[in-house]
Parts: structure tokens; C-alpha cells; sequence
């Protein structure tokens, strides 16, 4: 074996050795860190007694301050408004169909009801009931013809309540219009 031969087999064994200690220490290197890691981890796994009891403290006095708060007679409110609602679309829809079938058509309102019926009844009629708690409070008819006018009843109004709320429908003479006021 020459001279040359020798320092290039020396040369390859150190770049092999060096090699190696550069992976040991990556390795290394990768394993302080995975330790740390565990050892974070194993401190942060949860919330601890004290921690979950003031979080169930705050939401206590949070319940405590917001519920007083709440308007619970938003409900009645509503029922009152959604029947006056559904009592001017049901108007609307005795007018349609006595225009659409060309007869006439009737909705009869009788007071301290909570519910209306139509004349002549028919399948597709809706339902007539009002909601829970409100009722009507006035005896009342329309009657529209098959132009859609109101021939009895137009410029009358229905009222009702429920819950100390009122609502007035108006019905237009003429036009057979329908408006909610109150």
C-alpha cells in the first residue's frame, strides 16, 4: 500500500467518525428536548380544585346579576303580536279566495274567543286558533265579495289581548286593506 493510498483510507475513517458524532449529538439534542416536553406537559394536564371553583363562582354571580334582568313577559308580548299577525294574514286569505273562486267569503270573530272560523268553510282554510292566553275582544264579521271588496264589515277593526297587551286590526272600507296598530 503506497503513501497515498494510506492517507485517503485515514481521511475516509475521520469523515465516517465525524459523522457519527454529529448524528450522537443530534440525537441527543432531540432527546433534551422530547424531556422538557414531558416535563411541561405533565405540569399543564388540567385545571386544579381551586381553579374550577372560582370558574363556578364567577358564572354563580353572573346568573345571579343577569336573570332578575330577563323580561319574562316578552312571551305574552309576542303571543299577542303573532295573533294579530295571524288573524290579518287569515283576513288577507278570505279576500284572496272569494276573489280567486268568485264567491263571497266570510271570517267571523266572536268575543272572549280564542278562536275564529270562515263562512263558507273550505279544506284549505286555516285553522282559526290563536295562540295560548290571548282572546278576541269584539264580537266582529267581514265578509268580502268576489272583487274582493268588503261588503260587511270594511272599516271595522277586531281587537286582541292577552297578558295586559292589546292589538287593534283595522280593515279599510273599499279596499279590504288590513293594518295592525296598537
Amino acid at each position: 500500500m503506497t503513501k497515498v493510498e494510506r492517507g485517503k483510507r485515514e481521511e475516509r475513517r475521520e469523515t465516517r467518525e465525524e459523522g457519527r458524532r454529529t448524528m450522537n449529538n443530534h440525537q441527543s439534542a432531540i432527546s433534551n428536548q422530547q424531556s422538557a416536553k414531558d416535563e411541561s406537559n405533565a405540569n399543564s394536564k388540567g385545571m386544579t380544585l381551586i381553579e374550577f371553583i372560582l370558574v363556578m363562582v364567577v358564572i354563580g354571580i353572573l346568573s345571579a346579576v343577569a336573570i332578575p334582568r330577563f323580561d319574562f313577559a316578552t312571551s305574552s308580548r309576542a303571543s299577542v303580536d303573532g295573533a294579530a299577525f295571524m288573524i290579518a294574514s287569515d283576513i288577507r286569505y278570505a279576500q284572496e279566495f272569494a276573489m280567486a273562486n268568485r264567491v263571497s267569503k266570510s271570517v267571523l270573530f266572536v268575543s272572549g274567543s280564542s278562536t275564529y272560523s270562515f263562512n263558507p268553510t273550505n279544506s284549505l282554510d286555516p285553522s282559526g286558533q290563536l295562540p295560548s292566553g290571548v282572546t278576541i275582544a269584539n264580537s266582529f264579521t267581514i265578509t268580502f265579495n268576489s272583487l274582493g271588496e268588503p261588503t260587511t264589515g270594511g272599516g271595522g277593526s277586531i281587537t286582541v289581548s292577552g297578558g295586559g297587551q292589546t292589538k287593534t286590526i283595522s280593515i279599510v272600507n273599499y279596499t279590504g286593506k288590513v293594518n295592525i296598530s296598537g
